[in-house]
């Protein structure tokens, strides 16, 4: 069951979960609150069966801009010790390990803005989805602060060579230079495109098995960790776990019947 939370609001229907940002009126920012509830509902995602996808998006035409300025004013007011603020750091560190440890397909969908930290949560989702007129940046430097957390993920999303550049430079750009760079992987043109291509997305994905597409999220993270002879036997033993099991026995009598594979005793939407 997912927890009751206060600071986001969580719409359910059927196998999609969508989990929005509602702060509009301070643009999304990311409070202590937020992210903790966030997290708490992504960690208890990982005994929800029946929800195969899981969408993150903002209230109010923008996605999320960053940290709640509020909560750094704090520190400066003398209410925060330095073990208080490397504490509520590592917190987002929290938030990021449970994002990838999902093994839904995780789909976030921007428009408005994605900055800071906001865009570092997007970095880590599975397929992103911007608006082209949406407004990116990394501005951390600007206030006189490092992306701590999120500066590992944005090298992995991008590289080490442009993440550099947007890092150290809090360069702003937009969506279709988003898609360049590739922190988003769909451009389209407004809001109303953003919903076609998420539907789009989604029937295209309940072609895959859910216990594949978590299988093969586990070999992804593993990549990260383990060296080369360990995660040649890590994928071996998740591949066999897989076809023993009921899925591939549906998934290949589906292909050899030539029909849709029905996945957990639930036809295709």
């Amino acid at each position: 069951m997912l927890p009751k939370v206060e600071n986001i609001l969580l719409e359910l229907d059927s196998d999609t979960l969508t989990i929005w940002f509602n702060r509009p009126e301070v643009r999304n920012a990311l409070s202590a609150q937020v992210a903790d509830d966030l997290a708490l509902v992504l960690e208890a995602l990982g005994e929800e069966q029946d929800i195969r996808f899981v969408l993150l998006r903002g209230k109010g035409g923008v996605f999320c801009a960053g940290g709640d300025l509020k909560l750094f004013k704090t520190v400066f007011q003398g209410e925060s010790s330095r073990d208080d603020v490397v504490r509520a750091n590592a917190e987002f560190g929290r938030l990021m390990k449970a994002i990838k440890a999902l093994p839904q397909l995780f789909i976030v969908l921007i428009e408005g803005a994605a900055l800071a930290g906001g865009l570092g949560l997007s970095c880590l989702a599975d397929v992103v989805v911007t608006t082209r007129d949406a407004r990116y940046a990394l501005s951390e430097v600007t206030l006189g602060l490092p992306p701590a957390q999120i500066t590992p993920v944005v090298i992995d999303r991008i590289g080490v060579s442009e993440a550099r550049r947007l890092l150290l430079t809090a360069a702003t750009f937009d969506g279709d230079e988003a898609g360049r760079l590739g922190f988003a992987h769909y451009v389209v043109d407004d809001a109303a495109a953003l919903e076609t291509q998420a539907r789009a997305l989604l029937s295209q994905a309940r072609r895959g098995a859910p216990g594949a597409i978590a299988a093969t999220k586990r070999i992804i993270n593993a990549g990260e960790k383990l060296d080369a002879d360990a995660l040649v036997q890590f994928a071996a033993e998740q591949f066999a776990d897989c076809m023993l099991g009921d899925e591939a026995r549906e998934g290949l009598a589906a292909f050899a019947e030539k029909r849709k594979p029905n996945w957990s005793g639930q036809s295709e939407q």
